[in-house]
């Protein structure tokens, strides 16, 4: 287990996604010592309900020396803030960002971290089920990316990139939950236009999506041989198909990764 090497495991910020972390993490590894800062009390308070370790704002320096690595996951915002409350308190430890739009250089930097590691998580992490974009610097010890793996399969599954293809991540799978979720929709409203109620509708098309990911999971088949085999010649499916092409389908959903990761691009500059 990648994590057996920690002893200890502090979240710097309890919000939706320090608190999927600390629940994968408490079932990956039911033993691992947690410790969670945050400022506001009622967050503290449904850390400790998890047994967790809690320290307020004004504790970081006692925060930071008590763990082996901290998982940063405080809105970009307010990084400012903790950078003047830290001094030197993260000179010593691993540090592992889940920071939308800031660099492992601007951590580096701010905060006075060496051995930093970033994480692109999504909403998904809150079922164990997101797709996580891991970057690491160059000169990263075996230690850090063991560290940002395990922190990273929490919350679902890693995939390890170049720090430049961070904004990619995000159009394609942080935004990407959202244009499943309006794909799932429409569907619904195709459904409901052609007879069937709402809310059973939508149903379906829940059901439909998750068995075309586990299909394509399971036989590792490129998508287009899945759908020429749903597809029969002059059947229903493909009068479907030429539907969604028709309405440029395929271009819409290749601009929209496109404009989320170019949007991402200019939130890091």
């Amino acid at each position: 287990e990648a994590l057996s090497m920690i002893e200890h495991v502090g979240i710097l910020g309890f919000g939706n996604m320090g608190e999927a972390l600390a629940r994968g993490l408490r079932e990956r590894y039911p033993s691992l010592p947690l410790s969670v800062l945050d400022k506001r009390h009622e967050r503290r308070e449904s850390a400790r309900a998890m047994g967790a370790t809690v320290f307020t704002a004004d504790d970081v320096g006692r925060f930071t020396s008590s763990v082996e690595t901290v998982v940063l996951s405080v809105k970009p915002q307010d990084l400012s803030e903790i950078s003047s409350a830290a001094g030197g308190a993260f000179a010593d430890c691993r540090l592992i960002s889940i920071l939308a739009g800031t660099t492992i250089e601007t951590l580096q930097r701010q905060l006075g971290a060496a051995q930093v590691a970033r994480l692109m998580p999504s909403l998904a992490a809150q079922v164990g089920r997101a797709v996580v974009g891991v970057a690491l610097p160059a000169d990263a010890s075996a230690g850090l990316r063991d560290s940002a793996h395990a922190i990273a399969e929490a919350m679902g599954s890693a995939q390890e990139l170049p720090e430049r293809l961070m904004s990619a991540v995000t159009g394609l799978s942080g935004s990407g939950l959202a244009y499943v979720f309006a794909f799932i929709h429409a569907l619904a409203l195709g459904g409901t236009r052609a007879g069937i109620p709402y809310q059973q509708s939508l149903q379906i098309a829940r059901e439909v999506t998750a068995g075309a990911a586990e299909l394509l999971s399971a036989s590792g088949e490129h998508p287009i041989s899945a759908m020429s085999r749903v597809a029969s010649p002059a059947g229903t499916t493909i009068e479907g198909i030429n539907a969604l092409e028709h309405n440029a389908f395929t271009a819409a959903v290749i601009e929209a990764v496109g404009a989320a990761a170019a949007r991402a691009a200019e939130l890091e500059q």
